[in-house]
């Protein structure tokens, strides 16, 4: 079973993009479709170019997350160097490598850009970033869609490790800051939208 700590919310506002109605549900962007993306990408933007001193806290968040991230990298990079050159199943594939939302908030509070990425890729096709030898991009940049799935054999394997708890319990603190980063940043920018 996959730890309730890799799943994420989506849930922030977006000004000419995200829609916002009388009851604060909010629509997702589809981050396949590059109209969107690119209008996500300007709207981050403006808001760290006007925000950045109200964002610090969030650079901080997302500092901590990627601290986070690059302390579990060795654990996993072991388990899939041992699991993933014997699937016959490939999960590195093209939908789960595009940035959400919250992953490129992510990313511009490291005061980072997504790389360029080929849209309109087949969701099945593999991912534009898995080489010979594993994912060409550092696993703290990674999207979450590709960095949070952990198929069945990966997790059977890493469950029977004895730092899968310590393992489990990074994650969990992972999420924590995520979530928390977004709440900051959904603050701070749902008052630039008013």
């Amino acid at each position: 079973m996959k730890p309730e700590s890799c799943i994420l919310l989506t849930k922030l506002l977006k000004r000419h993009f995200i829609v916002m109605n009388h009851h604060h549900s909010i629509k997702e962007f589809d981050c396949r479709d590059p109209n969107a993306h690119n209008q996500i990408i300007n709207y981050l933007k403006e808001i760290f170019r006007n925000q950045n001193y109200q964002l610090k806290k969030v650079s901080d968040l997302a500092q901590k997350i990627k601290k986070g991230v690059d302390g579990i990298s060795p654990f996993l990079q072991q388990t899939t160097q041992i699991i993933c050159p014997h699937c016959k199943d490939v999960c590195c594939i093209s939908k789960h490598g595009y940035y959400n939302y919250e992953d490129l908030v992510y990313l511009y509070a490291l005061n980072m850009k997504p790389p360029h990425y080929e849209f309109g890729r087949e969701d099945t096709e593999p991912c534009q970033y898995l080489s010979g030898s594993g994912c060409t991009m550092e696993r703290s940049v990674r999207p979450s869609g590709c960095n949070w799935y952990f198929c069945d054999s990966l997790l059977d394997h890493m469950e029977m490790k004895p730092e899968y708890d310590k393992f489990d319990d990074s994650l969990q603190d992972i999420a924590s800051l995520w979530l928390a980063m977004m709440e900051e940043f959904a603050g701070i920018s749902s008052s630039q939208i008013r």
